[in-house]
């Protein structure tokens, strides 16, 4: 075996070294885990004690790094050169406005064409204001008349409370990751069953070859989970074992996939090109940053072909309640019968 991957290099990088280069690189993206100090623009035309506050408020949001500007329109061009991703202006005399119990405006805007910056600073910088603007809110009010213990539900009537299911800290490594390095095994399992189909060992059947490399993929991919267990985030006690287990059906179609190109005839860079093609919107089409159900008719489709689009929805559920959903694996038990038939043509 050592011999034949010293003669085939790319086999052997695609079995040792290209899924953990992959999963590296991925890690060393997403390591800083939530971004944080983002640039957030301050207008300050009210220069008062309340104001002040507001700016003391939004600097302690971890989520934002406060830089001030002397007028509105220096800022609008920093948030549109890029330089920061929100702007927030407090207009003269708000203040004054809200102790005469007007209804002063605080602009807020974000840069809507980075969509994961602007959401992770929306929310903090929204409940910032909230909070430092409710007492002298309550105390507008109360000067009006209304006892001070009917403030609060006057001016919170609903409580709006932000959770978010599946990335609870937003923290995008153990949010992206997963996905990311299952959609980088997946494809690297695929093309090592393409390559040894093409140039398999001098020793031993074809089967006996494929046999050998899918235990080793599953080696692979439970040496993947422990060594990824804590970005897996699982509740406490819940064992990740099962999670290994359930990965294994996906074997399964990448194996009839590789038989399926291996008997087109294409050339093998030729199948490469068309399993990398397969297989490349593999993370977009597991539902992580989008909904599949709001994608077009052809992209549903062609996620249901991708086997981590079966295996994603089963690893949230158990990330969120520790129950193994094993019925949500069928449609990877699909190709079975071909897989049988094509699996006895092999010498």
């Amino acid at each position: 075996m050592i011999l034949w991957l010293r003669r085939e290099p790319w086999q052997g990088f695609v079995l040792l070294l290209a899924p953990v280069l992959l999963v590296v690189l991925l890690y060393s993206v997403f390591s800083p885990r939530s971004p944080t100090d983002l640039t957030v623009a301050l207008v300050d035309e009210d220069h008062s004690s309340l104001s002040r506050s507001i700016g003391r408020a939004l600097a302690a949001t971890p989520a934002a790094q406060l830089h001030s500007y002397p007028d509105r329109a220096s800022a609008v061009q920093s948030l549109r050169r890029g330089e920061s991703y929100a702007l927030v202006q407090i207009p003269a005399g708000f203040s004054a406005d809200l102790r005469h119990g007007l209804r002063p405006t605080i602009e807020l805007r974000y840069n809507g064409t980075y969509l994961l910056m602007a959401r992770r600073l929306l929310t903090p910088l929204q409940q910032a204001l909230a909070a430092t603007l409710q007492q002298p809110a309550q105390l507008a009010l109360a000067a009006k008349g209304l006892p001070l213990a009917a403030t609060g539900d006057q001016l919170n009537p609903v409580q709006v409370q932000f959770t978010p299911l599946f990335n609870r800290g937003l923290d995008y490594a153990q949010f992206l990751l997963p996905p990311l390095a299952l959609a980088a095994w997946q494809l690297c399992a695929l093309l090592s069953m393409l390559n040894l189909l093409q140039r398999p060992a001098p020793r031993g059947s074809t089967k006996q070859q494929l046999t050998g490399l899918l235990l080793w993929q599953a080696l692979l991919a439970a040496v993947g989970m422990a060594l990824m267990l804590p970005l897996l985030a699982l509740p406490t006690g819940a064992p990740w074992w099962p999670l290994w287990l359930a990965s294994l059906p996906m074997l399964l179609p990448l194996l009839l996939l590789a038989l399926l190109l291996h008997r087109s005839g294409r050339e093998a860079t030729q199948q490469a090109s068309t399993a990398a093609a397969l297989l490349s919107p593999a993370f977009a089409y597991m539902g992580v940053t989008m909904p599949t159900a709001d994608m077009p008719l052809g992209a549903q489709w062609w996620g249901q072909l991708i086997p981590s689009s079966h295996y994603l929805p089963l690893l949230q559920h158990y990330r969120a309640s520790a129950v193994l959903e094993w019925w949500s694996l069928w449609p990877l038990l699909l190709p079975l019968p071909i897989l049988v038939m094509l699996w006895r043509k092999l010498q």
